[in-house]
């Protein structure tokens, strides 16, 4: 099977919907393409993206998103649309918040324009789901967020302090303030002489000389950041952005066997102790750490639960849930693939790193509709070479 994934960026988001899905349908024996298009200038070689058997796109819904998405499956490609977040609800505290709510209405009409366009939608939860249905995306499917492998850590010798890390993009100022959290942790900070603080992405301006504000990282360095702390924070608010955001922080910390402490709502509420975490009501964070830091027993116990369940959630090990939706949706759109996926379990690749495949594409249209059409870019020179995400921003989270 033939897939080429379109990001409208580089950052984290795109490396859990994109990046990673199409490295690990590559390990599986496809082949799988990822390219960064900001809808600003022309999208890659309409004659190249038509060879696909799909084209996966990332938060792409704007006018020259859905040109390309129409132009495509007139030339018998599948059009997969994915998203992540509702962006008709941005919290106040997201660098996208003053564009996305000034034209919410846009927003959502744009979207639910492009979900009709998509032969298949993906999302990250069911709550999501419902209500990019409710938009129009008939057919979403739920594929959780997976970390990628080098996330996956044992956990260091025993050692003397406890570090408490939170991974927080600007969005989560909200959380830090409705949850009292700043004063929490200072209490802590000043009643337990053993424990620091560090925060990675949002400064929590903590007022100690053990909290440390270790400032936006690139993503390949996460799991190294992930890897000093002892116990990993995941609150949000209960406000409606968050009832739909992804599971993957717990995830990124389980997978290097911290165990972690988050919100009883949206991604969290169906997890606990068996995901080697604790679930903490609005108020009692304070509560939950002091008892926590002073229990080495409790954190080692949680620690091994979280890294047994964290190996069990890397994309490689869950890439036959994209392989599936994609398989599928090339069928929609007249194509047959065979993959060699048995009940679900991701399918084994074979020495040579080869896949049976039989593609019987419906008849290709006009070399470049958009073009022909006049109201797109042209497409760049078939010899220019892809834009290819690796991480290359800062994490957004």
């Amino acid at each position: 099977m033939h897939v080429i994934a379109l990001a409208s960026d580089d950052s984290a988001g795109a490396a859990y919907r994109a990046e990673l899905p199409m490295r690990a349908l590559g390990d599986a024996g496809h082949r799988a393409e990822l390219h960064i298009w900001d809808q600003r200038d022309e999208p890659p070689p309409f004659e190249q993206l038509r060879q696909a058997d799909v084209v996966h796109m990332w938060r792409l819904f704007r006018a020259p998103a859905r040109r390309l998405a129409a132009a495509l499956r007139e030339a018998g490609v599948a059009v997969v649309f994915d998203n992540d977040d509702d962006m008709t609800r941005v919290p106040k505290g997201s660098p996208a918040y003053r564009e996305m709510s000034a034209a919410k209405e846009q927003v959502a009409s744009e979207l639910s324009a492009m979900l009709k366009l998509a032969d298949l939608i993906t999302t990250t939860c069911g709550e999501l789901a419902a209500r990019l249905r409710r938009l129009g995306g008939g057919d979403t499917r739920v594929i959780e967020n997976y970390v990628e492998t080098g996330f996956v850590r044992e956990r260091p010798a025993g050692h003397d302090g406890v570090t408490i890390g939170w991974v927080a993009g600007a969005e989560h100022r909200g959380d830090l303030r409705d949850l009292r959290l700043r004063r929490a942790l200072e209490q802590l900070l000043e009643q337990q002489p053993h424990v620091e603080v560090a925060s990675v992405g949002l400064d929590l301006g903590l007022r100690s000389d053990r909290y440390r504000a270790l400032g936006t990282i690139p993503f390949p360095e996460l799991p190294d950041a992930i890897a000093q702390f002892d116990l990993g924070l995941a609150p949000i608010a209960n406000v409606s952005f968050n009832r739909v955001r992804s599971n993957i922080k717990v995830k990124e910390y389980a997978a290097g066997g911290v165990p972690w402490l988050a919100s009883p709502i949206g991604p969290y509420k169906d997890l606990g102790d068996e995901q080697g975490g604790r679930l903490v009501p609005d108020h009692g964070w304070a509560e939950v750490l002091t008892e926590l830091v002073v229990d080495g027993d409790a954190r080692a116990e949680l620690a091994a639960r979280a890294g047994a369940w964290g190996r069990t959630q890397t994309v490689a090990g869950n890439v036959a849930q994209w392989e599936s939706v994609f398989a599928e949706a090339a069928e929609r759109a007249g194509r047959t693939v065979t993959v060699s996926t048995a009940g679900g379990a991701p399918a084994a690749t074979s020495a040579a790193g080869a896949r049976g495949r039989m593609v019987l594409p419906r008849p290709i249209a006009a070399a470049d509709p958009i073009a022909e059409a006049g109201d797109g870019p042209p497409g760049r020179d078939a010899g220019s070479p892809p834009r290819r995400g690796l991480f290359r921003r800062r994490a957004r989270r």
